[in-house]
Parts: structure tokens; C-alpha cells; sequence
């Protein structure tokens, strides 16, 4: 029986036109501009390589994709990137429609967040091996791309974070340059909370500054009396330096 569904699969690749059609029937016509903009790794003209790249394209989440499209287009277009996926590692022969199914539903439900082209990051990332192999000797264990996709997230996380951080720096920027986008007042307590923090880290360095020649010369003090102290301990003893024995030694 599984070896039957395996065949099934193998012959339905969502890229047929009849599985297109169906699709497309399904979810409107705007499902396939929606499919161009995002296809499979393969069929891509521009990879995207890092997490950073695809964070900043600035996507449409899964679950706003299902409002667009309908319940399941988002579910429709995973399972489309699943097959090449397996496809391309090799692991046709060894995937089942129902795992194919199941990874999509999970990954849907999971990472409703996530936009396609993180979602395109990640499935390129895992072909390269970047989160280990699919294999667990010949058979596929649909864990391990779960597993990867639970790591991939944080960087996802990570990524956005900098983003959003690296844009109120820059909001910031631009309204102390441009005083007219706020009022006198706004303009005078935003500019005084950056002329304090860059006194007070003018004032930091100041005085590491002076901690670290401190520092220095209390080293070069501490080095000069040790010496001292070796050379008094070590130096030989004449007996004209003896007052017991003033002649001795001349």
C-alpha cells in the first residue's frame, strides 16, 4: 500500500497542469501571479541565500495569503515547495503523499507567520545540508525537517529583530536631522537625550582612558620596586661592607 501512495506521488507533481488548473480553479486566478512571484527553488531566477535578504523582502504572511487566496493556498504552495524538495534530495522513493501532506498542515499551522520567501530561505538552506540530512538510514523521518525549521525560526526572529531595531534607529536619525517633522519641543528633548548619551559616553571613555594609565604606571611602579627588592636580596657581600671587619676585603 505505501509503496502504491509513493507511486501516486511520484507521478502527481504539483507542477502539472492538471494539479495547476485545480489550484488555480480553487483559489482565482491572482493564485498564479502569486505562484510566479513565488516558485520553487528551481524555477527561481534570484535565490535567496540568507535569512537577512529574506526578512527584508518584506513579505505576506501565510495566514494573510489564506484570506487572500482562501483557506488552504498557503498549505497548497508548501506542499508544492515540499515535493521539489524531496525531489531534488533524492527522496522520492521513500516519501509518502500523507507525510507530504502532514509536514505541509504542521508547517502551516506552526509557522503561520512566517512569509514565502523566509519560507524559500529555509528550504534552500536545508538542500545545502546547513540543518543536517533528511535521512535516517533509507527511510525520510519528516522530524527532521520540523526540527530544522524550529532552529531556522529563530534566526527568523533574530533577523526581524534587527531590522525593526535598525529602523527606529534610522527614524530617529532622520527626525533629529529634520527638525521641522516635530515640534520645537519634541526637537529639544529628543536632541538633549543625544547630546546626555554622547557626553556621557565621551565621559566613559574619559575615564577609562585615565583608569588604563593609572593602571600602567602603577604596574611600572609595582615591576621597579620588585626589582629593587630582588637585587637587594641577590647582591653579593663584601666583607669591606662589614663594620665588624672594615680592613677586610681592601
Amino acid at each position: 500500500m505505501e509503496q502504491q501512495e509513493t507511486g501516486w506521488l511520484q507521478r502527481q507533481q504539483p507542477s502539472s497542469r492538471s494539479e495547476l488548473a485545480m489550484a488555480l480553479s480553487k483559489f482565482g486566478a491572482g493564485y498564479s501571479a502569486f505562484l510566479q512571484r513565488y516558485p520553487t527553488l528551481q524555477k527561481r531566477t534570484d535565490l535567496i541565500t540568507s535569512t537577512m535578504d529574506a526578512v527584508r523582502n518584506n513579505g505576506t504572511a501565510l495566514s494573510r495569503i489564506d484570506k487572500s487566496f482562501g483557506k488552504g493556498a498557503s498549505e497548497w504552495w508548501i506542499k508544492y515547495m515540499l515535493i521539489e524538495l524531496f525531489s531534488f534530495l533524492g527522496a522520492m522513493d521513500s516519501v509518502s503523499v500523507y507525510q507530504v501532506k502532514a509536514i505541509a498542515a504542521r508547517i502551516r499551522a506552526e509557522y503561520y507567520f512566517m512569509t514565502p520567501d523566509e519560507l524559500t530561505c529555509f528550504f534552500y538552506s536545508f538542500s545545502l545540508g546547513d540543518y543536517g540530512k533528511l535521512y535516517a538510514g533509507r527511510t525520510v523521518n519528516p522530524q527532521d525537517i520540523l526540527i530544522a525549521l524550529r532552529k531556522y525560526s529563530k534566526e527568523v526572529f533574530e533577523a526581524r529583530d534587527y531590522i525593526e531595531r535598525e529602523k527606529r534607529q534610522k527614524e530617529m536619525e532622520a527626525s533629529l536631522n529634520n527638525p521641522d517633522a516635530m515640534n520645537y519641543e519634541e526637537y529639544l528633548v529628543i536632541k538633549q537625550v543625544r547630546d546626555e548619551y554622547m557626553m556621557l559616553t565621551r565621559e566613559e571613555e574619559r575615564k577609562l582612558k585615565l583608569k588604563i594609565e593609572q593602571d600602567a604606571k602603577d604596574n611600572r611602579l609595582r615591576r621597579q620596586r620588585e626589582q629593587l627588592a630582588s637585587d637587594k636580596v641577590h647582591r653579593p657581600v663584601r666583607l669591606g661592607d662589614n663594620p665588624q671587619f672594615p680592613d677586610w676585603g681592601k
